[in-house]
């Protein structure tokens, strides 16, 4: 299965397996659809920032992934509805914020522009309201609502929240605290440009996944598009399972 790896961020990462059995004391169930079931019963939307990245040059596909038709809108559309029923806020941090000046959303200007996602998130934590923020990929149109608020309400405690699979993660798909401001500018002044570098030296947490179906019998929720072969599975899984598939506008530039 192809996807955006990356290996193990740390030998202290304290890995989270959402099939293993907890505490009954520390899950409260609760038949609210608004309700986490967690000790602290989180109603929604959440108080974490929602960052969709939209940073790539889109080389392979040709084009720009955000903008690629989706069940019945845009890629990028549909993350932006996912993660409004999550999240208290969400912002679209872009290279060009003119590119999406006709969606109802926020766009933050990458302060560091075409130099990886590093600086994307950045860019967006420096603007968050919130103490952590969820950032996507704008590539990933199969994440779940379900998936979100999980891998959300293990936030606490932690710098930085990954989902693994497989002895690898997916480092565009996390949460990540405002705790990482100071060394995402102290990685990006001294070169370093990649995620998985940056997450090794951070207080993190593995949200290991585990497929509902075996392996290969469907795409998974993390699942990015980098050219057109994966597009077409991708449709090809809309279509086959249909089920899944009012703000004013801001541009803000953020103080490096």
């Amino acid at each position: 299965m192809r996807s955006r790896k990356g290996k193990g961020v740390s030998p202290e990462a304290t890995t989270i397996n959402p099939s293993i059995s907890v505490d009954a004391s520390a899950v409260v169930q609760s038949k609210h659809p608004a309700v986490i079931e967690t000790e602290g019963r989180e109603t929604l939307p959440l108080p974490v920032t929602g960052l969709i990245l939209c940073g790539g040059r889109s080389k392979r596909m040709g084009r720009p992934k955000a903008f690629l038709p989706f069940a019945g809108r845009t890629i990028i559309e549909h993350l932006i509805d996912t993660t409004r029923e999550i999240f208290s806020e969400v912002f679209l941090v872009a290279n060009e914020p003119d590119q999406y000046s006709h969606l109802t959303v926020d766009v933050v200007k990458d302060i560091l522009p075409y130099r990886g996602p590093l600086g994307g998130i950045l860019s967006g934590l420096l603007v968050s309201a919130n103490p952590f923020a969820f950032v996507i990929a704008c590539d990933m149109p199969l994440v779940t609502r379900k998936l979100l608020r999980q891998m959300a309400t293990h936030r606490h405690d932690a710098d930085v929240v990954v989902l693994s699979h497989a002895g690898s993660i997916e480092p565009l798909l996390g949460v990540y605290s405002k705790n990482c401001i100071k060394p995402l500018e102290e990685s990006l002044f001294s070169g370093v440009l990649k995620v998985q570098d940056f997450l090794s030296g951070l207080k993190a947490k593995l949200y290991e996944y585990t497929p509902e179906r075996p392996e290969g019998d469907d795409l998974p929720p993390f699942f990015n598009i980098n050219t057109p072969q994966d597009y077409s599975a991708v449709l090809l899984r809309v279509k086959s399972s249909p089920h899944r598939s009012g703000h004013a506008r801001r541009l803000i530039y953020p103080a490096p």
